[in-house]
Formats: C-alpha cells, sequence, structure tokens
C-alpha cells in the first residue's frame, strides 16, 4: 500500500474512533422522486467534483428466469450495449468513451445493474441512452447470434476451463438443486445455445421498465433540474406487468453430509457452507463483524489457524453471498489428501470460541473501526456512493438505510456476536463439499511437495 492509502485510512480510523457517526448525514438528503410509471428516482447532490455518476437498477437476476431460460438475464447484460432506436451497435460505449466517462454493467442471481460516470455536463447524454435502450433495444437474429457466442465463449472460460468456475457450478448443483439460485448468472449451456429471438423479446418487455427499475444520480447536479431531465427522457415509457418473485428460503437438504464431486485442481478441496441472513435480517450488521474477524484475509481467525499455525491447509479463503432474504457463508481450504478432517475439526473449533466467547475486546474495536472506516472512505467517491444507494433500495429495501449503515455496525455488541454464531453456524444448518482431484498421479506429485515444504 502507498504512503496516501495509509495516511488516509489512519486518520479515517482517527475519525471513527473519536465517534465521527454522522458522515453519511453530512453528505446530504438523498431526494427521492417516483415518475408516473412507476420509474424510481434517487438523487444525491455532491459538488466536490464536477463528476456524476448515473447507475439503472433492474430488479431482475438470474433467479427470475424460468426454465429453459437459464442465463438470459446475463445474455442482456451485454445485448443491452448492442444499439437501440437512436443508437447503433456500441455506441453507447463510444459516445461514453468521448464524453471523458467510463461505463459497464453486472449481472447477479437478483438484480442487473448498468452505470456511468461522466463529467457532470454530459448527464442528459447518458439519461438519453439509458432510456433509449429502455424502451428501443435492438433485439434481431443477428445481435443474438453475435452476443449469444461471447456468452458461450464467457462460460467456457470461466466454467468449462477454469477449475475454481467448475467448482462453483459444482457447489450451487448440491446446495440449490431444483431451486432458483442453481445456475446463477452464468446459466446453463444448453439453454444458451437454443435462445431465440422470441424469449428474448418477452424478457426484455416484461423486465426491462421503468416500474421495475431504479434509477441513482450523484453528484454535480441540482435535483430539481435532474428530475426534469428524467422526466422528460424516461416519462413516456409504459410501464409493464412485473410477475411476482417467488419468496425463496434456502435451508440445508442434507445437514452435516459430505457431497463428494472431483476437481481439476490438483488438490482436494473442502468446502463449509451456511445458511445465514439475508440482507434485510436484523442479524446482517452482527453477521458482517464475525465474519471479518473469520475470513478477512491473511490476519483473519481462520487463515491464521489452518494456515499459519496449524499448517492443515495450504490456501483458505471464505465469502458471504449476500441476497435480499438469504445469506450463504462459504469457508474454503485446499489442502493435503489427508488433511481433510483435521481442516474440518480446526474450522469446527475456532468457531466454538467464538460461540462460548465471542471476540477478543481489542479485535472486536478495531474490527468495528475498520468496517467504519471502509463505509466512510466509500462515501467520497460517486460511483461508491450510487452503488450504496442503489444497494440500500434495491437489496436493503428502503434508501433511507444508506444513513443507517455505519450506525448498525457502531451498535453490534459481543452479546450480538455469540448469538449469531450459534444461531447460524451449527451442524444443523451444514453443508459440506469434498473435491477430489481427477488426476491422482499429479496429486501424489503435488502432495509429496507440500509434505517437504512442511518438513
Amino acid at each position: 500500500m502507498k504512503l496516501i492509502p495509509k495516511l488516509i485510512i489512519i486518520v479515517l480510523l482517527f475519525i471513527v474512533s473519536t465517534n465521527y457517526s454522522h458522515a453519511a448525514e453530512q453528505q446530504g438528503k438523498i431526494v427521492s422522486h417516483t415518475l408516473n410509471n412507476g420509474l424510481k428516482v434517487l438523487i444525491l447532490e455532491k459538488d466536490s467534483m464536477p463528476v456524476v455518476s448515473v447507475q439503472v437498477w433492474y430488479h431482475v437476476g438470474s433467479i427470475d428466469e424460468p426454465n429453459g431460460l437459464k442465463g438470459i438475464a446475463h445474455l442482456f447484460e451485454h445485448m443491452m450495449f448492442r444499439g437501440s432506436k437512436n443508437f447503433g451497435p456500441q455506441e453507447h460505449f463510444q459516445l461514453i468513451k468521448a464524453a471523458g466517462g467510463n461505463c459497464n454493467a453486472y449481472t447477479s442471481d437478483e438484480r442487473t445493474v448498468y452505470y456511468e460516470r461522466v463529467p457532470s455536463d454530459k448527464l442528459d447524454l447518458v439519461l438519453r441512452l439509458e432510456a433509449d435502450r429502455m424502451v428501443w433495444l435492438k433485439l434481431d437474429q443477428n445481435v443474438l447470434d453475435t452476443e449469444r457466442q461471447v456468452v458461450m465463449e464467457e462460460y467456457r472460460m470461466r466454467v468449462d476451463n477454469d477449475p475454481i468456475g467448475a467448482i462453483q457450478k459444482d457447489v450451487r448443483k448440491f446446495l440449490f438443486s431444483n431451486n432458483p439460485y442453481e445456475f446463477g448468472p452464468i446459466g446453463k449451456m444448453e439453454d444458451i445455445q437454443n435462445f431465440t429471438v422470441e424469449d428474448c423479446q418477452k424478457f426484455y418487455n416484461t423486465y426491462y421498465s421503468p416500474n421495475n427499475a431504479t434509477l441513482v444520480i450523484v453528484g454535480d447536479v441540482k435535483a430539481d433540474e435532474a428530475i426534469e431531465m428524467v422526466e422528460n427522457r424516461f416519462g413516456f415509457i409504459d410501464s409493464s406487468s412485473i410477475p411476482a418473485r417467488p419468496e425463496i428460503i434456502l435451508s440445508p437438504k442434507r445437514a452435516s453430509v459430505v457431497n463428494k464431486s472431483t476437481t481439476e485442481l490438483p488438490v482436494p478441496v473442502s468446502l463449509l457452507s451456511f445458511y445465514t441472513a439475508g440482507a434485510r435480517d436484523e442479524d446482517r450488521a452482527a453477521l458482517e463483524v464475525l465474519l471479518y474477524s473469520l475470513v478477512d484475509g491473511k490476519s483473519s481467525r481462520l487463515w491464521r489457524s489452518l494456515v499459519k499455525e496449524k499448517k492443515v491447509a495450504e490456501h483458505f479463503t471464505g465469502e458471504y453471498i449476500e441476497g435480499a432474504n438469504n445469506g450463504l457463508v462459504i469457508f474454503a481450504a485446499a489442502h493435503l489428501p489427508s488433511m481433510s478432517r483435521k481442516v474440518e475439526k480446526n474450522i469446527w473449533d475456532q468457531l466454538e470460541k467464538i460461540k462460548t466467547s465471542g471476540l477478543e475486546d481489542a479485535e472486536f474495536k478495531k474490527i468495528r473501526n475498520q468496517i467504519r472506516a471502509g463505509n466512510l472512505f466509500e462515501k467520497y467517491y460517486v460511483n461508491q456512493l450510487a452503488s450504496t444507494i442503489g444497494y440500500s433500495q434495491v437489496v436493503r429495501g428502503d434508501y433511507e438505510y444508506f444513513y443507517k449503515l455505519d450506525k448498525e455496525i457502531e451498535n453490534v455488541t459481543q452479546e450480538d456476536i455469540i448469538r449469531v454464531a450459534n444461531k447460524y453456524f451449527n451442524k444443523e444448518n451444514v453443508e459440506m463439499v469434498y473435491f477430489e482431484p481427477r488426476h491422482k498421479m499429479f496429486l501424489a506429485n503435488i502432495a509429496g511437495f507440500f509434505k517437504s515444504l512442511f518438513n
């Protein structure tokens, strides 16, 4: 890390530690406006730099895809840049770049987000581009065939030719079989190969509509002027009938049973998956603090214990997958063939310590301050501000959470840590997957090499 970022973090930690708890409020008031067609608009004026961030959050992701169309939400992430009534293929990218800005998009299980950052005098250009493709996207066989090939190649690269991607695919299969979360945004190759223009048109007409979107604008703008621009660009677009998203509650199908699969990796991988709180659950903040202690980098409890101290794993990582109403925590360790039981035991030992005694007081205070400092740091950039506002509205369900995120972390107690650890990290709420290398001879060579390192 360079000196200046280090100094910034030190200053932010000092600010947080001196009870500076009103950072979000000091950003100003978010102006909320809803068009007659249902488009939700959230605007935050921030004139520290002459730039503006624009994000369109569509309330659609891979869990909304019907059977036979797995991967179509991700396909649209690509197709939305292929031109519309008034703009040619890739012209969206070209115009934003020419204006001195940048743009991109991403798809998740529950949402698809398109975002731009441009000089503030180019706000209307961005709104024109976004409105045009919301209502007049070009959908024909040529566009579909072109982007289908791009998506299929991405599938091959991320799943077929990537051992980690293949593991992720298998984990979803074990945990979410016959569930909307099973395939994820990358989709299903067989479905991708058979998408039709009619499939795409129906999906687009249903989900790419103003009443299924949240528009976030942050930067050097006046809210009233921005609202007038939005009304002018989006106000004529008709709303659509959005299918109700079914309530999905995830839970273990085979608690404490070890599912087995194979991997192209040269070493075995053991995964423990726990079903936890979603973004809208009151346990979320305590869970964030707890997971920071367990899995955040090489100073985390599980990395230190598994890799550095006990040396039962060669590598460890952890991930919290957060949806609106569901969460999943995954612990994954790569290890020698003889170490799987020791890895599992070591993880449970660390969890039991926290379930009984919580975190050390100094560790607990440090983690809360680090999370709050990170949140504060993000509030100095329009892109991060826009993302946090969009997250608050679309994922948490209310943009007012933008003002509560820091307070939630500040209010977490040691009792909350112990309660949450006992609630979620138990053997009735875990599913395990063990991946064994396919190539035994190569495995033996690698295993021998690792053993030589430990001796």
